[in-house]
């Protein structure tokens, strides 16, 4: 096409929300907005929910609560991003970040925690305790 043309340029196609690591090989596991989960999950993979998840969530990853989610749960992860509602405690051994389109009821635990403009917190924060690996060590040696 050229830069002078006629023509109108096709309007360009929405871009999917979660980031493109998400899906690499080994990436990620999604959650779909459909699907609801009553339990505990675990794992080592980046995990992004959309749908619905009860119980706990204990992660050595990242964690990615979309704008569609509902999750009642523990959390503990490496990292996580909050969009939609979670009604829970977290604790992250790196970052929590809310953005401006989150709810979150539940206490936060984590070394660096991001709360945007917009987002809804009720709860408490502790960021100068031992990330919660660390703590756990200590109390196991002390036992």
């Amino acid at each position: 096409m050229a830069l002078f043309s006629k023509d109108t340029p096709a309007a360009p196609k929405p871009v999917p929300r979660v980031e493109p690591q998400a899906h690499a090989a080994g990436g990620a596991t999604h959650i779909g907005p459909q699907t609801s989960i009553e339990g505990t999950v675990t794992g080592s993979d980046r995990v992004v929910i959309e749908g619905s998840v009860k119980g706990k969530i204990n992660l050595t990853s990242d964690l990615h609560v979309g704008r569609q989610a509902r999750v009642e749960a523990a959390v503990h992860a490496k990292n996580v991003i909050i969009e939609g509602k979670l009604t829970g405690d977290i604790s992250a051994d790196d970052r929590v970040e809310l953005v401006m389109t989150a709810t979150v009821d539940g206490n936060i635990k984590a070394p660096k925690i991001v709360v945007a403009e917009g987002a809804k917190f009720r709860g408490s924060v502790d960021m100068g305790s031992p990330k919660p690996k660390e703590e756990a060590a200590q109390q196991a040696k002390t036992k």
